[in-house]
């Protein structure tokens, strides 16, 4: 605790440097004037021990707006000359309740007031220390990783931009996974790479891939350097490289491939807090989604708890939605989407516009999954 003495008395400040272990700043000051120096150049005191003697151009009342003006969280013990209602209460209106009179206050109990606000300020310290611990850990634990994943042409790159697009208050990245149809960078009408990026042998970093899309939007091509072999990253080098850019972001978004027995989709799916697979809902994909999820489950042993069903392209012709819910009873169903119209109009408009009938079912989606959890 930072504290300065005004009082008029060096003897004061003498005593109380030798019987505590305060930092007390200076000698005795001796005018209101040295006040006001001495708070304009040291922003760190934390008490003003003060008489109301003290001689100078302000009133006391003043003098106290003037301390509180330069430093409204500093903390002050008024000594006043002679018991005053109006300045009591004045005092008390400023947050200022520790008030004394001259020849009424002890050293003793001088120190004692001091070693009572030392020990507030620390409690105050350590609360504001445990909410921004808090803080941290709960802003470490809602970044999240979410997997796409489904058959081929069920619509994952689809999905993953349109539910990107309606997430607000989240800085997200989208990392376009899709061995055989990469085309998130397609949808939002940019380049795979950056302009600056040039294809060579030199090992380069995910993070140096990365191209803002919106203002909240980040998108990554990752194919290349994980399958040609010039750039070709290990397991192990992925997984670190997403560890950083999980720090990075609130949301990362992974369009993966449909490719089952690539190997970094099922480092990918370990990695993920979140999966989400699309199923449209006919015999033939339900049979791909069948056979997809045993691998997933049986072979790779991804965590069933982890994976939740989406219905995608619903139309009236579509499998009926009670047999879908007890074809897929051992899962968490998230909701379905309605097939609709306007999904080439908001693909080739760069999905500047959602219709909102799309919208409102990928609403229920985004609320269905928790991600502030």
């Amino acid at each position: 605790m930072n504290i300065i003495t005004a009082l008029k008395n060096p003897n004061i400040n003498k005593k109380i440097k030798e019987k505590t272990n305060f930092n007390i700043i200076g000698n005795d000051i001796q005018y209101q004037e040295g006040i006001i120096e001495m708070l304009e150049k040291n922003g760190e005191i934390d008490l003003i021990i003060i008489s109301e003697l003290l001689p100078g151009e302000y009133s006391f009342r003043d003098l106290i707006n003037k301390i509180k003006q330069i430093n409204n969280k500093i903390d002050i013990i008024p000594i006043l000359k002679e018991k005053n209602e109006e300045i009591n209460n004045y005092l008390i209106s400023k947050g200022i309740f520790n008030i004394f009179f001259n020849n009424e206050l002890t050293i003793e109990e001088l120190i004692k007031i001091i070693n009572e606000k030392n020990n507030i300020k620390k409690e105050i310290e350590i609360n504001e220390e445990i909410k921004k611990l808090k803080k941290i850990i709960l802003e470490k634990n809602n970044k999240k990783i979410i997997s796409v994943i489904g058959s081929g042409g069920v619509g994952k790159s689809s999905f993953c931009t349109i539910f990107a697009k309606l997430i607000k208050n989240k800085k997200i990245l989208i990392i376009d996974f899709d061995i055989l149809n990469s085309s998130i960078n397609s949808i939002f009408g940019t380049k795979k790479y950056p302009k600056k990026f040039k294809e060579n042998n030199e090992r380069i970093g995910l993070d140096k891939l990365i191209i803002k899309v919106d203002k909240n939007i980040n998108i990554l091509c990752a194919t290349k350097f994980l399958v040609d072999e010039n750039y070709k990253k290990t397991k192990e080098e992925f997984s670190n490289e997403l560890n950083n850019l999980k720090d990075k972001y609130d949301l990362i978004i992974i369009d993966n491939s449909s490719e089952c027995f690539f190997e970094y989709t099922k480092e990918i799916l370990k990695k993920s807090d979140l999966i989400l697979f699309l199923v449209e809902p006919n015999l033939i994909e339900l049979k791909k989604s069948k056979n997809l999820l045993n691998i997933y489950i049986n072979k790779w042993k991804i965590k069933k708890e982890k994976i939740n069903i989406i219905f995608n392209k619903i139309n009236i012709n579509s499998i009926d939605n009670k047999i879908l819910k007890t074809l897929f009873s051992d899962f968490n169903i998230l909701g379905k989407i309605k097939i609709n119209i306007n999904y080439n109009l908001i693909i080739n408009k760069s999905f500047k516009f959602i219709n909102k009938k799309i919208k409102n079912d990928y609403l229920k989606i985004i609320n269905n999954c928790n991600l502030d959890e």
